[in-house]
């Protein structure tokens, strides 16, 4: 409300942190078009505006999509202080903490609170007549780091798994005559729900390879695929670089790869996100939540100092395809004769190595497709486009989402 010069009809004061209610709208046009390329899993939508807007939703806003929006808006000052508390915020949202970590993250909140009051431009500007800035809220973060010592991790307290169950139950309430039986039946059909997921065997749609098993592909899988020939030379690009390019030539892999290359739809990965490919077929596009990209690694073979040396590569691009390739027996191949390998082909983001959970990374273009390992793919990525740039969401970082009952989402 600071920012949109509507807060208890408080003028700027000294400071420069006011909106032009031009910008304020291009946020939120901004923000609503977001919805279609951040995946389900990660937000509800924010198509309704920020009326309808709820605590998981303001979270994720300001975490991760305000410092794009914001940015070469609101002027660099405020901007960084912004950012700050998204730093004091993840902090608080992480799994496990050490006391070292709290320890400094009270250091950041004092160093933040202070800014926050800071004479010259920012908010309260140490006058009176300000002080209605220096709300509950902002003197509440005082309290965290105790809080964290002495009853663990914010997770362990927060009550959004209480709002959100009561949530859930409460869209069961069809009859304003018999609701207790309303809430007894929605309760009942959970647990039926539970007892046919933990008893029957649902793995027909499964598929688990040996050679990762973190990594779950979902049908459908089209088992007489025959790759393009610039796939299939990526793919001989990739084992010559995995086997050392200075050892084996592309060309020679080419010769031997298989011509057909099961491709599927989806993968799942154990206890992370589930990635479709961008080839496949939308099931009702117009309402469909882009989650085709992905933040990898891999590593290539370079010669540094006269010497060739595995370098770590962490990059952000859409997953194209995922292929099966059963590699013949070869000892050209090495470690790789007669193996059954997943790749995937990913067309990368131009954001040159940057990681998205420690800075800002947008870009403007993508480079040419590579193919990596399967198991290189870490998990989905957001992104939302801001005046011509794309920003990437990348939610790796260790960080508990503050919702609960995944049951309540499929209800909707």
């Amino acid at each position: 409300m600071l920012w949109t010069g509507t807060f208890k009809g408080l003028s700027v004061g000294t400071g420069n942190y006011e909106l032009h209610p031009s910008i304020v709208d291009e946020i939120w046009a901004e923000t609503a078009d977001a919805t279609k390329t951040i995946p389900s899993a990660f937000v509800r939508s924010f198509a309704g505006g920020k009326g309808k807007f709820t605590a998981e939703s303001w979270s994720f806003w300001f975490l991760y999509v305000a410092p794009g929006v914001l940015q070469g808006r609101l002027h660099i000052v405020y901007h960084k202080h912004a950012c700050d508390l998204s730093v004091i915020i993840k902090r608080c949202l992480k799994f496990g903490i050490t006391m070292d970590e709290i320890d400094d993250l009270e250091r950041k909140i004092i160093d933040w609170v202070r800014e926050y009051e800071r004479q010259v431009l920012l908010y309260y500007q140490y006058k009176e007549g300000r002080l209605c800035t220096c709300t509950l809220t902002v003197h509440g973060l005082f309290h965290i780091p105790n809080d964290i010592r002495n009853c663990g991790p914010e997770w362990a307290t927060w009550t959004f798994f209480m709002e959100r169950y009561c949530g859930f139950l409460k869209r069961g309430l069809q009859s304003k005559r018999f609701p207790w039986a309303n809430l007894n039946n929605r309760l009942l059909n959970i647990a039926y729900f539970e007892q046919l997921r933990v008893r029957y065997d649902v793995s027909a749609d499964l598929h688990s390879h040996s050679t990762d098993p973190q990594t779950v592909l979902i049908h459908p899988c089209a088992s007489s695929n025959i790759p393009a020939p610039n796939i299939t030379q990526k793919i001989a690009e990739y084992f010559s670089n995995l086997i050392g390019s200075h050892l084996i030539k592309p060309s020679k892999i080419r010769a031997s790869l298989p011509r057909k290359m099961a491709r599927w739809s989806r993968v799942r990965i154990v206890d992370g996100d589930r990635i479709r490919a961008a080839y496949t077929p939308a099931e009702e596009a117009d309402g469909l939540r882009d989650n085709t990209f992905v933040r990898y690694e891999t590593e290539i073979e370079q010669k540094v100092q006269g010497e060739w040396r595995w370098v770590q590569i962490l990059g952000y691009g859409r997953l194209d395809e995922i292929l099966e390739c059963r590699l013949p027996s070869d000892d050209s191949l090495r470690a790789y004769s007669g193996q059954l390998r997943l790749l995937a082909v990913i067309t990368p983001c131009s954001t040159v190595g940057r990681d998205a959970t420690q800075n800002i990374v947008s870009y403007t273009q993508t480079n040419r497709q590579i193919v990596v390992d399967l198991a290189g793919v870490m998990a989905a990525v957001g992104r939302f486009q801001s005046r011509g740039k794309w920003f990437i969401v990348d939610r790796t970082g260790g960080f508990v989402k503050p919702e609960f009952i995944p049951h309540a989402d499929h209800d909707a």
